[in-house]
């Protein structure tokens, strides 16, 4: 029998006694250079689906209502209903699972910022997935929307930001980080290369901003791991895959997050 994989988990959403976790790149059956936990859709499927199984089973939930969507980093939002297999074609970077239904809804990621969002009234939940054009086309806001025209009270929301690439590392041109503030709040801009065009944008922060600015109260959100280092998944290749470290060569972590 499989050693239980090894999850990071929000105190938060778990005092509330929603199922979810975010996933190192430990614990699972695919191969180097994608070793061993790869959630990538496009891969070895017997891999993948040994992945979902221990996936399911360290989190608790039946993986054949795992629920994932076609990322392409937009605002597009989709609740998860019917089958997986054709939900998982339908071009969204969030999903939503209603209370009772059992789902799982999930984004898969590698740098770009993954946010689980839970309705402690209802049950519902939310995975989000935001790159910098995803936080700059508001995705956040259209999954926090979506739970505020389903009854949920935004204050009373509760958030988790899992692992991503860190301000020490999301370098990007001039234009794009003060696109970047624009859409979110200046302090996203952590450092500044005015001689190289370039600075380093703190996607935490910006993701914050929003979640902050759509009404979740600061003691709701939680950073997970802590908003060191220590979350960026370029700079631990031990427990996380980076597209900006590796390139091709990264797999994919994922967020699940089960409505109650």
């Amino acid at each position: 029998m499989a050693e239980p994989i090894p999850l990071l988990l929000s105190e938060t959403l778990r005092k509330a006694h929603f199922a979810h976790g975010f996933s190192t790149r430990a614990g699972g059956v695919s191969d180097p250079p994608y070793d061993s936990l790869d959630f990538a859709t496009l891969r070895d499927p017997v891999a993948l689906r040994e992945n979902q199984r221990r996936l399911a089973a360290a989190v608790g939930f039946d993986p054949a209502s795992l629920f994932q969507v076609h990322q392409v980093h937009g605002p597009a939002l989709v609740v998860a209903a019917g089958a997986p297999a054709q939900v998982l074609q339908q071009q969204a970077d969030a999903l939503v699972a209603e209370p009772g239904s059992g789902h799982a809804v999930a984004i898969r990621i590698a740098d770009c910022v993954p946010v689980l969002l839970a309705d402690p009234t209802s049950g519902r939940v939310a995975a989000v997935h935001a790159g910098w054009r995803g936080v700059v086309a508001d995705v956040v806001g259209a999954a926090v929307r979506h739970l505020g025209a389903s009854g949920g009270v935004p204050s009373e929301l509760l958030a988790a930001i899992g692992p991503c690439i860190g301000s020490c590392c999301f370098e990007v041109s001039a234009d794009v980080g003060e696109t970047i503030a624009r859409a979110t709040t200046p302090s996203a801009i952590a450092r500044r290369e005015e001689a190289r065009g370039k600075v380093f944008v703190d996607l935490r922060a910006a993701v914050r901003s929003q979640l902050l600015g759509l009404g979740l109260s600061a003691a709701a959100i939680e950073d997970v791991p802590e908003r060191t280092s220590a979350g960026c998944t370029r700079c631990d290749a031990k427990r996380f895959y980076s597209y900006r470290r590796d390139g091709d060569a990264s797999g994919r972590l994922i967020a699940v997050i089960v409505a109650r």
